[in-house]
């Protein structure tokens, strides 16, 4: 006698993909508009960026924000 079965064997069933870079870096060009200026550039580890491991949770917008702010004002 066959099992019926449930509505779960019915979705489509996609592996979770476990990838994920080992590094964000962010830049930032400051100059004339439309052309290149001083390039600018700040890392973040995936972990923080993602919140894994130590990190409660993912950066937030204004977190970001922040790091391109203090690469404005960054003396070079």
């Amino acid at each position: 006698m066959a099992q019926p079965e449930g509505k779960l064997a019915r979705t489509i069933n996609r592996e979770a993909n476990d990838e994920w870079p080992a590094l964000i870096e962010i830049v930032a060009y400051f100059g004339p508009e439309g052309r290149r200026g001083k390039r600018r550039s700040i890392e973040i580890s995936a972990d923080q960026f993602f919140g894994r491991k130590g990190y409660g949770a993912p950066m937030s917008g204004d977190q970001v924000i922040g790091m391109i702010d203090r690469l404005r004002t960054q003396k070079s």
